[in-house]
């Protein structure tokens, strides 16, 4: 499959890692100024993992960044810069000067340079290393057939991941005995059968979203603990499971975890079914008082970076919730600010509305971003509101209340370069955006290999990224394409 051009473009924008190190290498800029290295990088490499399948990230050069410091790889840029400074500028420059050092070995571990950003290890990291596994025998693996993607493996691997439960004796000696193409349609059939069973759309699909949700069980639904004559449930994070686990089953647009305007219950009979309008709070706290429900008007959701839970847990008591915005950041574009990942900074920016010293040199490089993306989300309630039910409901004059001298004119948001007007516009940018496919994709490439991916393994969720366009946004279909992959069915 070809990892199509836009794909490519996007992903450059949001590498940000070797832009903070590199254009440190030659003409410093404000910290307000657009990075270009990861541009000019993959201009030169675009087929490197760090351009196809992942975020560049600052130890491509740096050892630290406050204060700068430069690996091998990094310091052997510099100088490369430095020697064709005369003339030209840093983007001018930049080709030139890594083209000049790929066949060097900065680091000393025996791989040079280029070989190294061709395989996705840090040519700046002798500790970065990789050699291509060992292909499995027979004499490994009794189910094993000689000749590449072992069947009877990828048939344990799926039972396991999404029937919660290991293929039987009878079901392996079955597919021993097809042919290589009639094995693999039987791994499909069982696949299917296993995204549609009851542990896959409760359990397993569940824990994939623990690290956005954040369940705290002492804040949450069945807490039991008291805050003076109330029960401390904030809010029920059920709601965004259910949410979660509809959205990503039956072929549905897996954008919805971003756009959905409803909510989710239990039919009665197993199965979920989405419910309109606001839905009130249904948790007693204390004698006539009741917190939970999704209290917020439908026309200012944004599916799961707007429930109750989310809002409360991550804006609290901020008047600006830079928490919010980077959890939703981090979550669903796949972009970790406090690791320099996805800082595409906007103009004028940070002007630390709230005097939170964001300004200062050390924090200014990541605020440039952060602050333009939290300020559509300064219009939802934390915890500010003593009033159970409250929380992550959405109140205009909120951000005036909260913080002096704000003007709406002024804060808007920006998020993958693009203003947006409020949240729910906000979610749809980066619902669209090859940012969400990635990170959807390498999601779900992750948990079915239990592992991070590995250098060699990019160009793979790059083809996985672009199949979101054509399979509708489907996360069963993606599945099915990740089983097919040769890192899935390799021992």
């Amino acid at each position: 499959m070809q990892i199509t051009s836009d794909t490519r473009r996007a992903l450059r924008r949001s590498m940000i890692g070797s832009a903070l190190g590199l254009s440190a290498l030659a003409n410093p800029t404000p910290a307000h100024a657009r990075p270009t290295g990861p541009e000019r990088m993959c201009e030169v490499y675009p087929e490197s993992p760090d351009c196809s399948g992942r975020l560049v990230t600052c130890a491509t050069c740096h050892d630290s960044t406050d204060p700068p410091s430069w690996n091998a790889y990094g310091a052997s840029v510099m100088a490369a810069l430095h020697d064709g400074a005369s003339g030209g500028d840093f983007d001018q420059q930049l080709g030139a000067a890594l083209r000049a050092i790929e066949l060097e070995d900065a680091d000393g571990d025996g791989v040079p340079n280029l070989d190294e950003l061709q395989l996705g290890t840090n040519p700046g990291n002798p500790d970065s290393l990789w050699s291509p596994p060992k292909p499995p025998t027979a004499d490994d693996n009794p189910w094993y057939r000689l000749g590449g993607y072992d069947a009877a493996f990828a048939l344990q691997r799926v039972s396991v991941l999404y029937c919660g439960h290991s293929a039987s004796f009878e079901t392996r000696t079955e597919l021993a005995a097809l042919d290589v193409d009639a094995q693999r349609e039987q791994v499909h059939s069982v696949l299917s059968a296993c995204l549609d069973s009851e542990y896959w759309r409760h359990a397993g699909l569940s824990r994939l979203a623990d690290r956005r949700i954040r369940p705290v069980l002492a804040l949450g639904p069945d807490s039991q603990v008291q805050l003076g004559p109330a029960r401390s449930v904030l809010a029920d994070y059920e709601w965004d499971y259910r949410l979660w686990r509809y959205v990503l089953t039956d072929d549905r647009d897996m954008r919805e975890l971003l756009t959905a305007q409803y909510h989710v219950v239990d039919d009665g009979s197993g199965g979920l079914m989405p419910v309109e309008g606001a839905i009130m709070p249904d948790i007693e706290i204390a004698p006539g008082f009741f917190n939970g429900g999704q209290p917020l008007a439908p026309e200012h959701r944004a599916g799961m970076i707007t429930t109750q839970w989310f809002i409360v847990l991550n804006t609290m008591f901020s008047g600006l919730p830079r928490t919010t915005a980077a959890q939703a950041y981090r979550s669903y574009l796949g972009m970790d600010l406090s690791r320099d990942e996805g800082i595409l900074p906007v103009p004028g920016e940070p002007v630390d509305i709230d005097n939170k010293g964001v300004a200062a040199p050390a924090c200014a490089q990541c605020h440039t971003t952060l602050d333009p993306l939290a300020y559509a989300f300064a219009y939802y309630v934390g915890l500010e509101s003593m009033l159970p039910g409250s929380g992550g409901t959405y109140l205009p004059e909120r951000p005036m209340n909260m913080i002096e001298g704000w003007d709406p004119q002024q804060q808007r948001s920006v998020v993958l370069g693009q203003p947006v007007d409020d949240v729910v516009q906000w979610a749809a940018v980066a619902a669209e955006s090859p940012n969400f496919r990635r990170t959807m994709a390498e999601t779900f490439l992750s948990h079915a290999l239990d592992r991070h991916l590995g250098p060699g393994e990019y160009a793979e969720l790059a083809e996985l990224t672009d199949s979101l366009l054509t399979d509708g946004y489907s996360a069963n279909r993606l599945i099915h394409r990740i089983v097919d992959t040769d890192a899935f069915g390799a021992p």
